[in-house]
């Protein structure tokens, strides 16, 4: 399992800060380069050995679905037109490329999808407290979740939302269960006990 963080508020043009850490080593992943191909190769070389891969960014992954939630259609178009930050553009590039290259992969934004695949999970770090985390934060607050065997609802969500990392798969050529486009992704607060809600 190769666990990985990305810095959102350091990007800046082709660089993209990102900390990885397998589920083995206590110790910091050499990061390799801190751009787009750099994080792309960590995680092709990791799926490549069989490994699970998640993800996590600094952002928001999803917005209220409003009026749209029964029409798919609209909600994918709605998911393309919003003005995202530097993180969704970076998740959305990285998505497009693994559907290049490994179309068979499956992306996914629920937790215990991930957990019964060998795949990819996208989820959001949560800053508790209007704190930043740093990226080793949030890789610990992951573990934390997995360690305690949360989960996340498997029922319907409050409100449907707009899923902008389920509507990035679904936009490319990887593989990913329609169905989450309406659920939250795999929120992972960062500075408090993790829970995934």
């Amino acid at each position: 399992m190769l666990v990985i963080a990305v810095e959102t508020a350091g990007m800046d043009g082709d660089k993209v800060p990102w900390t990885g850490r397998r589920h083995d080593d206590d110790s910091t992943e050499s990061t390799g380069a801190p751009s787009a191909q750099g994080l792309f190769d960590a995680i092709f070389h990791a799926l490549h050995d069989g490994e699970q891969v998640a993800i996590g960014f600094d952002c928001e992954l999803s917005l209220p679905a409003g009026d749209d939630a029964a029409d798919s259609d609209a909600l994918l178009a709605r998911a393309r037109g919003v003005e995202a930050g530097q993180g969704v553009t970076e998740l959305r590039h990285l998505v497009q490329e693994l559907g290049r290259w490994r179309p068979w992969t499956i992306v996914t934004t629920s937790l215990p999808r991930w957990r019964a695949t060998t795949s990819i999970l996208l989820w959001e770090a949560v800053s508790g407290s209007g704190a930043a985390g740093s990226p080793l934060d949030a890789i610990e607050a992951f573990f934390d979740t997995v360690r305690a065997g949360d989960q996340q609802d498997v029922g319907e969500p409050a409100q449907p939302v707009v899923n902008l990392a389920a509507a990035a798969a679904l936009d490319s050529e990887v593989s990913t269960d329609p169905a989450e486009l309406t659920r939250p992704p795999l929120r992972v607060p960062v500075g408090a006990k993790a829970t995934a809600r």
